[in-house]
């Protein structure tokens, strides 16, 4: 797997913490904001952990489970004010955290360094993200919602100069799924007018190329050996493609999930995928997780299955 590049010319914490004092106002409309999406932001993407951030009555958690012990850690995290609800968060380097969260009346975006102690970055984007991933020094935000409701906004976070930079907007879906990266490219997920499509960006020059998928359930997007998996969420199968000019999908398993992929997050080592994600019944939530091994193409649930905090 391709590795992102770590060259920092200026640590996070110390970015975060020269913008302290600033207030961070954001405006944001609660619509296109899915209710169910605002207690949970994943952030785990190529990382050997899964990481997730939790709203447990403006107090978050942070459950980290390590896929080579298999064991699941929780740390209590402290945020300047306390939160109402979350967006989504992304894993940077040194197992830091970068997240978009709500107050009571306005936005804000956080930095957990890695003693898990919360900074507040400048203000910049009037917006609230349903999906960031970490590239090469920058943080790039997709899914924006504005004081309109809009939901095709797209930026990115530069770390090393410690700006928002605007991006030219991404097609509107009707929710995403999640977003990966693969060389110099931003591979995302998203539902369209009830089909499955990935729109593949390019860093350089963002321009999309768009590939539809006439499925309707939705699926989880993961890369690892130089090849891609969609993992149904609400169906049956386990899709295996390689990565070339064109996508082309394979089932090579089946699938046991059948969970919301809003709280789907997964990490990867040489063990295998692993998958982790929230199982709701009735008003008791519940944290699962899951092992791929890529060799026999076998999803296996790892025994933890702990209750989350009932948050209502």
């Amino acid at each position: 797997m391709k590795k992102c590049l770590l060259n920092y010319q200026l640590s996070l914490s110390e970015i975060a913490k020269n913008n302290a004092n600033e207030h961070s106002e954001v405006s944001i409309a609660s619509s296109g904001l899915n209710s169910t999406d605002q207690e949970y932001a994943a952030a785990s993407h190529q990382s050997a952990s899964l990481y997730l951030l939790e709203l447990d009555k403006h107090k978050v958690n942070l459950f980290i489970y390590d896929t080579k012990s298999e064991r699941e850690e929780v740390q209590r995290l402290k945020t300047p004010k306390p939160l109402d609800r979350f967006s989504c968060a992304a894993l940077l380097p040194n197992s830091e955290l970068f997240c978009f969260g709500m107050y009571p009346l306005f936005g804000t975006t956080l930095i957990f360094d890695s003693n898990y102690k919360a900074y507040e970055l400048p203000s910049g984007t009037p917006c609230f993200y349903s999906s960031v991933i970490y590239f090469n020094t920058s943080v790039y935000c997709f899914g924006g919602s504005n004081d309109q409701g809009l939901l095709n906004l797209s930026c990115r976070f530069d770390l090393n100069r410690n700006r928002w930079i605007k991006l030219a907007p991404m097609p509107k879906p009707d929710w995403y799924c999640n977003s990966i990266t693969f060389n110099r490219n931003i591979l995302i997920s998203g539902v369209w007018n009830k089909n499955i499509w990935l729109y593949s960006v390019d860093i350089d020059s963002f321009s999309v190329i768009p590939y539809e998928f006439a499925w309707l359930k939705r699926k989880i997007l993961i890369n690892a050996e130089e090849r891609l998996y969609l993992i149904e969420c609400e169906g049956e199968a386990i899709y295996e493609s390689r990565v070339g000019d064109e996508y082309v999908w394979e089932i090579i398993g089946n699938s046991i999930i059948s969970l919301c992929p809003s709280y789907v997050f997964w990490a990867y080592n040489e063990r295998g995928i692993y998958i982790g994600c929230i199982e709701y019944k009735s008003r008791k939530k519940t944290r699962h997780y899951y092992k791929f091994n890529l060799d026999r193409k076998e999803l296996i649930e790892l025994e933890n299955n702990k209750p989350a905090c009932n948050l209502f």
